[in-house]
């Protein structure tokens, strides 16, 4: 993916972020940016012949160009643990898509988020279950072990049953399968896998809402500033209308993705999080 062609100078950081300073001819700390990837976690990942490719994949390409680095090399995680304690550990540079829980920023610092998620439930589009705690009373929910959305469903429906999967690709099969009548998850998650004419997503308002970026180590400031920057750009970017932001985010979340949001809809939630977050441009009628 190309950089943007188009990218306000306003976006800015947050303000606990360091500024930065980088010339010319810095030199990075490391010629390779390496990221933890979570494969088929449509539409942040997925796998092809070539590779992968997904809004995740596009998002560090960001960061890459941000932080001067010459390549990303991608480590597969195999559950979200894992890929968590890899950046912890220093394995790993970064993973982006992650969802924020405050268990997770005492032992790592987070990014802006680039989106926002919400755990909810992906069933049959005939089901008698609408989604309040009475009506998933001895019920079977897949869930993905150790994310939030397994722990927010304990927590708010204590009388489901809930069969939890290592990996989210092996709790989709289940699904797809009939193995589980119900999959809890994040909502992009969800939404870029179901179809709006066999599935139904409950409940409308999520259980639970969390930001969704990328993670580093807490010893890596220069990493977080370069992918904050970059990041912001990039809302800020959409936000002015450039067309190859637009093209890069629409196909995963836009308007004819399975997740269905319309160009408002991102415009309006990047103008949200800019706003509380980092500098936002905005268009000024001089005769005003």
């Amino acid at each position: 993916m190309r950089a943007f062609t188009a990218l306000a100078p306003a976006a800015a950081m947050l303000a606990m972020v360091a500024p930065l300073a980088f010339s010319p001819t810095a030199k990075a700390e490391s010629t390779t940016l390496k990221a933890v990837i979570f494969e088929e976690v449509n539409p942040l990942y997925r796998k092809t012949d070539g590779g992968y490719e997904g809004l995740g994949v596009d998002i560090l390409e960001q960061i890459r160009i941000q932080a001067r680095r010459r390549n990303v090399s991608y480590r597969v995680a195999s559950s979200v643990k894992d890929g968590v304690g890899a950046v912890i550990s220093g394995k790993a540079d970064i993973a982006c898509g992650v969802a924020f829980t405050w268990g997770r920023a005492t032992q790592l610092s987070y990014s802006l988020p680039f989106a926002i998620g919400g755990t909810r439930l992906l069933t049959a589009f005939d089901t008698t279950v609408d989604g309040t705690p009475d009506s998933l009373k001895g019920q079977t929910v897949g869930v993905v072990q150790d994310t939030p959305a397994a722990n927010v469903l304990k927590s708010v429906a204590p009388g489901v049953t809930l069969k939890t999967f290592k990996r989210p690709d092996e709790a989709l099969d289940a699904y797809n399968k009939g193995e589980v009548p119900i999959l809890g998850g994040g909502t992009l998650w969800l939404a870029a896998n179901s179809s709006p004419n066999e599935s139904a997503l409950l409940p409308f308002r999520p259980y639970a809402r969390s930001g969704i970026g990328c993670i580093v180590n807490q010893k890596s400031g220069k990493l977080l500033s370069s992918t904050n920057v970059a990041i912001g750009q990039m809302m800020q970017a959409y936000m002015d209308g450039d067309a190859g932001t637009r093209r890069m985010i629409d196909r995963w979340i836009g308007p004819d993705s399975n997740v269905g949001l319309t160009q408002q809809a991102i415009k309006s939630l990047y103008g949200l999080i800019l706003s509380t977050t980092a500098e936002i441009s905005t268009s000024v009628d001089p005769g005003s």
